[in-house]
């Protein structure tokens, strides 16, 4: 505020002035706000193993007039996939098409309507890279590529219709940040792709992988690496994957979530001489599957939280979620349920008991509790009722 000065005569005016002191009005200036810098998104990513269709899984889904549906598999994990801003899985077996017969181990076919079933689920992005990938040959990947087609929102990974699509890293944004996603795998059990059809499968390169590593790094505001790898029915990872776990954070990639072993692997940090620090679920093992191992049907979930500034991306939060697949007796009612909502009177009558013993929450925590040894759990969801 301010007072404003009045006089009667003119000639008095410095007079008044001078005993008053009063001065001449001043413009009000408004009070300044410092602008509130925005609050940073939160970016939710969701990510699963292996989707393994041996025949008892396939046929769970199979409907009266002939086709599948697969919502049951998922429904014990909702609304988290749903409601994840990228939701992923690793498709492990090929959707080759009908003609050449469903099928599964040791050469899978399964079904397309398991693809409807994912998308249907509220996944994101699905990933394709895995030793099973060319078990119906070149033409079955070229038919799971086909079908995707249908589906223009889901980001396929890890096969490629042609070398340009095979050099182009997938670059995906959320709420405004720029998530670069990566996905390869260590081999095709000894099926090649044919000579003139190399681009068609992403295999694990270390060139290669640096090459769109730092492309990422360059164009991305953040990178997720999706690896096929490890050694089978291992808990702990092996020599190979620690050492390109290693190179990765060297180029810059910020996340790896693995899968492949069939069984879950520990999570840790990884840091670089470069000021890189990258976290890494070396195997989510399982999503489903008809093994006959308990352990194989113990796998994980894992969930992530990105904190996104308006400049940059950060891990803010993880956990990892251990799940259990179950099915009964007679190799039937497949579900997928998170360790925390399974239950002992479930376990009582899972069927892998016919092959490896009684099961029981306290046997499933026990395996977690194996595999994270000597490495922090404290991000380990184990709470159950």
């Amino acid at each position: 505020m301010y007072t404003k000065c009045k006089v009667g005569l003119l000639a008095l005016f410095t007079l008044l002035f001078l005993l008053t002191g009063c001065s001449a009005p001043e413009e009000e200036v408004a009070p300044a706000f410092a602008e509130q810098p925005a609050e940073p998104e939160t970016i939710s990513i969701l990510a699963l193993g292996d989707n393994l269709l041996h025949m008892p899984v396939v046929n769970s889904g199979k409907q009266a007039d002939g086709t599948y549906d697969y919502a049951h598999l998922f429904a014990g994990l909702q609304p988290a996939i749903r409601e994840a801003d990228l939701a992923v899985i690793g498709q492990e077996t090929i959707f080759g098409g009908r003609e050449q017969g469903y099928s599964g181990y040791p050469l899978f076919n399964s079904p397309t309507d398991m693809g409807k079933s994912l998308a249907m689920a509220g996944f994101d992005v699905v990933l394709h890279a895995s030793n099973h990938v060319l078990d119906m040959g070149a033409a079955g990947v070229e038919h799971t590529l086909h079908f995707w087609k249908s589906y223009p929102g889901m980001r396929v990974l890890g096969i490629n219709e042609n070398e340009e699509e095979k050099q182009t890293v997938e670059i995906e944004e959320v709420k405004g940040a720029t998530l670069a996603l990566l996905n390869y795998t260590y081999g095709t059990n000894g099926i090649s792709v044919p000579a003139n059809k190399e681009y068609l499968v992403n295999y694990i390169d270390r060139e290669k992988i640096e090459q769109d590593a730092l492309f990422a790094e360059a164009n991305a505001d953040f990178t997720i690496a999706f690896m096929h790898w490890g050694t089978e029915y291992s808990i702990m990872p092996d020599a190979e994957q620690k050492s390109l776990a290693q190179a990765m954070c060297d180029w810059g990639v910020d996340l790896i979530i693995g899968s492949h072993p069939h069984v879950i692997e520990p999570v840790e940090w990884r840091s670089s001489e470069n000021g890189n620090k990258m976290l890494v679920y070396y195997s989510l093992g399982n999503f489903v599957s008809r093994q006959k191992e308990a352990r194989n049907l113990l796998g994980g979930m894992a969930e992530v939280s990105l904190s996104y500034d308006g400049e940059s991306v950060s891990i803010a939060d993880y956990a990892f979620v251990p799940i259990v697949t179950h099915y009964n007796m007679d190799s039937a009612g497949f579900a997928v349920y998170p360790l925390s909502d399974y239950s002992d009177d479930l376990a009582a009558v899972h069927g892998v008991s016919q092959y490896d013993g009684a099961v029981s929450i306290a046997r499933f925590k026990s395996m977690v509790e194996e595999t994270f040894a000597g490495y922090d759990m404290s991000q380990v969801e184990l709470a159950t009722p």
